[in-house]
C-alpha cells in the first residue's frame, strides 16, 4: 500500500463479539505507525506510538485503506508527521486514540468517527429522554403527553413508554451506526443506517406498548412512535447544527 495511506483492521473487544477499528499510518517500506494500548486486552491502561511491520499490525487480518475526512496534507508529509511521533506517550481510549493519531497526521485535527459515534448517540438518548420529561412536566396534571402521528391521529402515552423507547431506539441506532462505521461505510451512510434501526426500534417499543388495546392500539402506538423518534432527530439536528455553528464562530 502507498506510503501515507491510513489503514485500518477490525479489532474484537476481549471476550465480547463487539468489534472496533485499530488505525495506522503506512510508511510505505512495509511498516506501519500506530498509537496503540501497552495491552490491548486493557485499552485503558495507557499506551504509546509504534513502529511496527504491517504484517505484525495486520495480525492476519485484512487491511483496509481510510479515505475520510480527506487528507489535508502529501503522503510524504503525512508519514513524516506519523514518524515524529514514534515513542510518544499518552496513549488514551477515548481522547487520543488511534484513530485520533491517524486522522491528525492526514489532516491536522484530532477526530475519531467511533468516538463520536458513542458520545453522539448517548448525548442523543439523554436529548431524547429529557424532551420527554420536559413535555411531561409542562402538561403540568396531565397524566400521558399527547404525541400527533402522521396521519393526523393524536395519542396519548404515558412516561413509563415515551422514556423507555427512546432509550430503546437510540441503543439500536448505536448498534446500527456502529455496525455500519465497521463494515466500512460512508459517514452518511451508516448515521442513515442508526436513524433506520432507531426509527423502526422507536416504532416497536410504542406498538407494544398499545397491544392492550387491540390492532388499533398497535397501529397508533408504532406511529406514535415513528412521531416521537422523528421529532427527537429533528431537535437533536438543531441542536448539533447550532454547536457547529457556535464552535466556527469562535475559531
Amino acid at each position: 500500500m502507498p506510503r501515507g495511506d491510513r489503514l485500518e483492521i477490525e479489532h474484537r473487544i476481549a471476550g465480547s463479539t463487539v468489534t472496533y477499528l485499530h488505525h495506522g499510518v503506512d510508511i510505505g517500506d512495509g511498516t506501519v505507525v500506530h498509537a496503540r494500548p501497552h495491552d490491548f486486552r486493557n485499552p485503558l491502561g495507557g499506551g504509546h506510538v509504534v513502529r511496527t511491520s504491517r504484517a505484525e499490525f495486520a495480525a492476519g487480518r485484512p487491511v483496509r485503506v481510510v479515505t475520510e475526512p480527506p487528507a489535508a496534507y502529501s503522503p510524504d508529509e503525512i508519514a513524516t508527521r506519523a514518524l515524529a511521533h514514534v515513542g510518544r506517550d499518552g496513549y488514551h481510549l477515548v481522547v487520543d486514540n488511534c484513530e485520533h493519531f491517524a486522522t491528525w497526521c492526514a489532516t491536522g485535527r484530532r477526530a475519531s468517527r467511533q468516538v463520536e459515534i458513542v458520545i453522539g448517540r448517548v448525548a442523543a438518548g439523554l436529548s431524547r429522554a429529557a424532551a420527554v420529561m420536559s413535555a411531561r412536566m409542562a402538561a403540568g396534571a396531565a397524566e400521558r403527553i399527547a404525541v400527533r402521528t402522521a396521519i393526523g391521529t393524536t395519542v396519548r402515552l404515558g412516561l413509563k413508554t415515551l422514556v423507555p423507547a427512546a432509550i430503546v431506539g437510540e441503543a439500536a441506532a448505536l448498534a446500527a451506526e456502529w455496525t455500519a462505521h465497521q463494515r466500512g461505510a460512508a459517514v452518511e451512510e451508516s448515521r442513515q443506517a442508526g436513524e433506520g434501526a432507531g426509527l423502526a426500534a422507536s416504532s416497536l417499543a410504542c406498538a407494544v406498548a398499545g397491544t392492550a388495546a387491540g390492532p388499533a392500539g398497535v397501529l397508533t402506538g408504532a406511529l406514535a412512535g415513528a412521531a416521537l423518534w422523528l421529532a427527537g432527530s429533528v431537535t437533536v439536528a438543531t441542536a448539533t447544527k447550532t454547536v457547529v455553528l457556535a464552535r466556527r464562530r469562535t475559531h
